[in-house]
């Protein structure tokens, strides 16, 4: 019997121990678990992060070795982010880079830096402000004064921010964003007319699909957040490009939209407030560098064998579907001729003629006449035909099927 005890005495104590150590592990639990679901959610945000940054700056480098000697390229707001990386990238083969800069000493500090940087004497700067259309102007005649070509034009500059206007009374995301680059394209088309086979490229924005353009409330007064108004702007750069094509590629000049994704740059310094700190923050974290951004305007302005891409829209190097409503080309020709009616070119605007009438002027016109009309033609491509003149059949010319050979 005293054995027995003893045996349940022990069993007794063991069992006693373990409900003290159950004890004291839910005393632990309760002191450590907080700290270990902070633990895990915290970890569980480091990988999101980790996740979509991947996800947000996977980027495709340009693989042409194209040079560009002998090419002269203008590139709007070149004095920071996507434009001075892809004037530095540009430079260092071998182009003649005009910096297009709205403030002209920064912009002569960047072209020295450049200069020095890649070893190529052939960057200068250039005033150029957008928000101005008499500035615009300035700077298209004092170029075409002094360059013999221009091969490449990249319509980079952007602003977001605040509700503004610019000189002419325009508001401002639209007006620099879009209608800026549309007048500064106008003046120079007779340039890279003749500077064939030319390339346009228009930096644009994957946000465009949120865009939407009212034509009765150009100046936004319904309603204007900052995203809304940069969105719109990005939608009728795209629309712009698609009328690029459709007016230039017969000059052999090609157009190209490019989507360059989310990058790091000076475009959120204007936005506001805490939202605006937080996306600054954000950015430097998450989203690309210039230099991984620039690869796609890059391949745009140099690579071989995209002139079929012509109006298309680039990502990550490779041309990529748009909306069907961009491809509206009642859309593009309203926003055409809004556009140059703003810029004060009224004289440009040509409506289609009816059906029935231009079909029998493009009878009845003898072969004398229509010789005759073609000798009398300015010389600058016209945003659309007079009634009298028959549409062409639009062959390649010669210019355009050496292209790619050329460069």
């Amino acid at each position: 019997m005293s054995t027995t005890k003893h045996l349940k005495h022990l069993k007794n104590l063991k069992i006693d121990e373990v409900d003290e150590n159950i004890e004291e592990l839910e005393v632990v639990v309760e002191d450590v678990f907080p700290a270990l679901v902070g633990t895990v959610v915290v970890s569980l945000i480091i990988l999101g992060i980790f996740l979509s940054r991947l996800y947000i700056r996977w980027s495709v480098d340009c693989t042409s070795k194209n040079k560009m000697t002998g090419k002269t390229i203008v590139i709007t707001g070149a004095n920071t982010g996507l434009g001075r990386a892809t004037a530095t990238e540009l430079a260092k083969r071998g182009g003649r880079v005009i910096l297009a800069c709205r403030d002209k000493v920064k912009g002569e500090a960047v072209a020295r830096t450049i200069r020095k940087k890649v070893n190529n004497q052939n960057v200068i700067a250039m005033k150029c402000d957008l928000g101005n259309l008499r500035a615009i102007k300035d700077f298209a005649t004092e170029l075409c004064e002094n360059e013999r070509e221009v091969n490449v034009l990249i319509n980079n500059a952007a602003y977001m921010g605040p509700k503004g206007s610019t000189a002419d009374g325009l508001e401002k995301c639209f007006g620099v964003n879009y209608l800026g680059h549309f007048y500064l394209t106008w003046l120079l088309q007779e340039k890279l007319r003749k500077s064939a086979p030319a390339r346009i490229i228009n930096v644009t924005s994957d946000c465009y699909v949120k865009g939407k353009l009212d034509f009765d409330d150009l100046a936004m007064t319904k309603s204007y957040t900052i995203f809304d108004a940069y969105c719109r702007s990005k939608l009728a750069m795209i629309v712009f490009n698609q009328e690029c094509h459709r007016h230039y590629s017969t000059g052999v000049i090609f157009s190209y939209a490019v989507h360059p994704g989310a990058v790091s740059t000076d475009l959120l310094r204007n936005w506001p407030g805490l939202t605006g700190n937080i996306l600054r923050a954000a950015s430097r974290v998450l989203f690309k560098s210039p230099e991984q951004g620039c690869q796609t305007i890059v391949h745009c302005a140099i690579a071989d064998k995209i002139r079929e891409h012509s109006g298309k829209l680039f990502v990550n190097c490779r041309q990529t579907k748009v909306k069907e409503y961009v491809r509206d080309k009642e859309l593009g020709k309203k926003l055409w001729n809004v556009s140059l009616h703003l810029c004060g070119l009224d004289s440009e605007i040509v409506e289609d003629p009816e059906p029935d009438v231009a079909a029998a002027g493009a009878t009845e016109i003898p072969e004398a006449a229509k010789a005759a009309k073609e000798a009398e033609r300015p010389a600058a491509p016209q945003p659309s035909k007079p009634a009298s003149q028959p549409q062409p059949a639009q062959q390649p010319s010669a210019s355009a099927q050496s292209y790619d050979n050329q460069e």
